[in-house]
């Protein structure tokens, strides 16, 4: 319901909500390729001979189609984790330049999207180089893609890009609540709900780094810390992804009114993609 009411939520947190769905989305759909499917995958499961058949013996057939699902793997984390980062930079500035964070934003926006998107590409250009494979993980029992070529130094980009966006959520969030704390003018409840619901997306963001930093402790997964860790992978990647719009909604009283007034009030419209929220 933000676009349909977009007249009254028009500013710069909910440009950063409605980029974050986008992102997540596409991120979810592709990690179905390369990450949920596969690894829901046993020996003895009905895809097993499909993932198979996409082995290291037969890359000629993974070369046209599975690096581009690969570079997006890659790709994406920097935009999910910058998206969150990007919430706590709207919180601190709504926070530190109340009077004139929405200027800010209508600059800091557009710009700080189009540098994720260059440096998503610059940084993960070597995986368009890569020849992707479904491997069968024997201890345990599923499938994961993986590359012969040489994709470290994308991965530990990866790794340090979510090291950074993880510690700039924290020194953010942790600025803004000591400000809220030493002002002297009371914050709006919304405003309040709103910084609540960012730190509790950085927690998700950081727990979901936690899970990637552990199985960097265990690279071939023989340790329990680093089976545990690889299991944990999808649904740590699926909070991660999906956990934005409940957090509103657990957190913002108005956003609760608004989704029951749209599914339970006589006017409302079944066909409306968007919960509407009040900033």
């Amino acid at each position: 319901m933000l676009i349909r009411n977009w007249k009254d939520f028009n500013s710069g947190f909910f440009r950063i909500v409605i980029a974050d769905y986008c992102f997540n989305l596409f991120t979810y759909l592709n990690s179905m390729v390369t990450l949920r499917v596969p690894n829901g995958t046993c020996k003895s499961c009905a895809l097993a001979d499909f993932f198979e058949d996409l082995g290291k013996e037969n890359q000629n057939k993974t070369a046209d189609f599975l690096y581009i699902f690969y570079f997006f793997h890659f790709g994406n984390a920097y935009f999910q984790y910058s998206m969150t980062t990007l919430m706590s930079l709207n919180r601190a500035t709504s926070i530190f330049f109340y009077f004139s964070n929405e200027k800010i934003w209508k600059v800091v926006f557009p710009t700080t999207i189009g540098l994720m998107i260059v440096i998503a590409v610059w940084f993960t250009r070597t995986i368009l180089a890569s020849v992707p494979y479904y491997m069968y993980n024997e201890s345990l029992d599923i499938y994961s893609i993986t590359a012969d070529t040489d994709i470290l130094s994308a991965y530990w980009n990866v790794i340090r890009y979510m090291a950074f966006a993880v510690l700039s959520s924290v020194i953010l969030n942790t600025s803004s609540v000591m400000k809220l704390k030493l002002m002297q003018q009371k914050l709006s409840t919304v405003e309040r709900n709103l910084l609540f619901a960012t730190i509790t997306s950085s927690f998700v963001q950081c727990a979901a780094a936690a899970n990637t930093f552990l199985l960097q402790l265990d690279l071939k997964r023989t340790t329990l810390w680093g089976q545990f860790a690889q299991l944990m992978l999808p649904f740590s990647s699926d909070f991660l992804t999906i956990s934005q719009p409940y957090i509103l909604i657990f957190l913002s009283s108005k956003v609760r009114t608004a989704m029951a007034n749209m599914y339970f009030s006589k006017n409302s419209k079944v066909n409306v993609m968007f919960t509407k929220t009040n900033e």
